[in-house]
């Protein structure tokens, strides 16, 4: 449907929030659509102002960092499997199919979970942070001595990949719920770029995997990539992510600094 009163299957009380709490689109003037304070055609149908601000990369920066991790668990684990713990597939079938199950299981978990954590009473950003934040450094924390651990029973490395799945899980309710707050006006263009990153990720990410065990011939060195990239989405996400509209917290700076001259 166009808007949501045309949609068949809404109830009253549904219609009634999203009146209440949803915005309406403002009309266009058409002489400003699409481009920045300056005049200038905006980059690829947004602002220049908006499209480098440090919220939106934030998100950007995450979503990279969990494709390159995901994608790490999907494309190489049954390399690992073979090459490093000496599995047959029909060994390591089980030891595969583990980490799926449990993030099946998290994802149909994380409803429940966003509603408990939201009766702590943080805000909104808190929420976004601590998911995105404690998802990505506990699945780092995770990975990062599966190498070392090689030489006991396989089920320990498939417990810790399970479990880095499993916080990986958790990132979504916090950086890509972001993606629906980052902006008002933008939001297609926004998601295009950001799943544009991702999948460039899900490419380039195995192929530096691919790059670190012929360069270094070395397992840890794959782990430790992954652990850093977690860890540096988390402190940039930490510092730089906003639920404000990023156009809204433009003009603020834009009205700020007129007031400052």
């Amino acid at each position: 449907a166009e808007e949501p009163s045309r949609c068949f299957y809404i109830s009253d009380s549904e219609l009634k929030f999203l009146q209440a709490n949803v915005p309406r689109p403002k009309p266009k003037s058409g002489k400003d659509e699409g481009k920045d304070g300056s005049g200038k055609p905006g980059v690829l149908g947004m602002p220049l102002s908006v499209a480098l601000h440090p919220s939106l990369w934030a998100i950007f920066f995450a979503h990279i960092a969990f494709n390159y991790g995901v994608y790490y668990l999907t494309n190489w684990s049954p390399t690992y499997y073979s090459d490093v713990l000496g599995l047959k597939p029909e060994e390591a079938k089980y030891h595969l199919m583990a980490p799926y199950i449990m993030s099946l299981i998290t994802t149909c978990l994380s409803p429940m979970l966003v509603k408990a954590v939201g009766k702590l009473g943080w805000d909104l950003l808190t929420m976004r942070r601590v998911f995105t934040a404690a998802g990505f450094i506990s699945a780092g924390v995770a990975m990062a001595p599966v190498y070392q651990l090689r030489g006991y029973n396989p089920w320990i490395s498939t417990m810790l990949f399970s479990a880095a799945n499993v916080f990986y899980g958790l990132t979504p309710n916090g950086f890509k719920a972001n993606y629906l707050e980052i902006t008002e006006q933008y939001i297609g263009v926004v998601s295009g770029y950001g799943n544009t990153l991702g999948t460039v990720a899900s490419w380039a990410g195995p192929q530096f995997v691919a790059f670190l065990l012929q360069r270094f011939e070395s397992w840890d060195n794959v782990m430790l990539s992954l652990a850093i990239m977690n860890v540096m989405a988390s402190v940039n996400y930490i510092r730089s992510a906003s639920v404000k509209p990023v156009e809204k917290l433009v003009e603020s700076k834009k009205a700020e600094a007129k007031k400052v001259d």
